[in-house]
């Protein structure tokens, strides 16, 4: 694995936005420019390291959670815009977030989302769920969430009303990814799924997809990439069969965050001080 981005710790969130890639390590988030392959910008935003789950971005926003607080930057100049107290302490902080062009999602535990209006910024909960929910996704008007007790949830994003449920196992549904119109999902008990979303049923399964938790990355060619940081493993699966191609060790470890563009796999992890890419016709 190479690096294309160097730092001083762990990158602890990363997008990837044309041009550009911001990733948070430390307290600090940065600017890296593809074209010169260097930092043009950085600006500290915290005022103690941070330890955010989740970064995510739209056009012209950056997201970023960091415990029960959410930070809503400008994607320019990092000028924090607003920061909303989501939750209140370990009962209520921020596990998964997800965007559509006028809300942020956020699940908190216990089993509820908090909405948050892009223009307004004015909060909303709903209990939806007995169980926290870690994976979040917006398809078509609806959401589909994946909860700790094994559950994905089909819920309309008007007002969170439960329309379907499908029970996968027994574990956290912890990662999910759609693309043309098919779901995939990764559970903690080690079994990779293939879901029609429309007809909401299992299309294919893997057991023992890898030996510990992972995540799905997203697709190459016609290949499902899957990421096990604690394994340091990265396979790829047929999305047609469903069946394991190929797989690499890396330097991967804990956990980490992982995205696709065309052949390359960018890359981080908790044990690596930067974002590493991966060529995946090399694999």
């Amino acid at each position: 694995m190479d690096y294309l981005i160097n730092s001083d710790g762990a990158v602890l969130g990363f997008c990837v936005k044309n041009q550009y890639i911001d990733f948070l390590c430390k307290k600090t988030l940065y600017k890296f420019d593809r074209a010169s392959e260097t930092v043009i910008y950085k600006k500290e935003i915290f005022e103690k390291e941070a330890m955010s789950k989740i970064m995510t971005s739209d056009e012209n926003r950056i997201y970023i959670s960091d415990f029960c607080t959410l930070y809503v930057l400008n994607a320019n100049d990092y000028e924090i815009i607003v920061k909303i107290k989501i939750g209140e302490n370990l009962s209520s902080d921020i596990c998964g977030m997800t965007l559509d062009e006028k809300k942020i999602y956020c699940s908190i535990r216990n089993g509820r989302i908090i909405t948050v209006d892009k223009r307004s910024f004015e909060k909303t909960e709903y209990t939806v769920s007995e169980a926290g929910m870690w994976s979040l996704i917006t398809y078509g008007g609806d959401l589909l969430c994946g909860t700790v007790d094994g559950r994905l949830l089909l819920l309309d994003r008007k007002n969170m009303s439960p329309k379907k449920s499908l029970i996968l196992g027994k574990h956290n549904v912890r990662s999910l990814y759609i693309k043309d119109k098919t779901l995939y999902a990764a559970c903690r008990d080690k079994k990779l799924f293939k879901i029609d979303p429309s007809e909401f049923k299992v299309m294919l399964s893997q057991k023992n997809a890898h030996n510990k938790m992972f995540d799905c990355a997203g697709i190459y060619e016609d290949m499902l990439a899957t990421v096990s940081y604690p394994c340091g493993e990265i396979a790829l699966w047929d999305t047609n069969t469903l069946e394991k191609r190929k797989e690499i060790k890396t330097a991967l470890s804990l956990s980490g965050s992982a995205y696709i563009e065309e052949n390359k796999l960018f890359v981080s992890s908790r044990n690596l001080n930067g974002i590493g890419i991966i060529c995946l016709n090399r694999i």
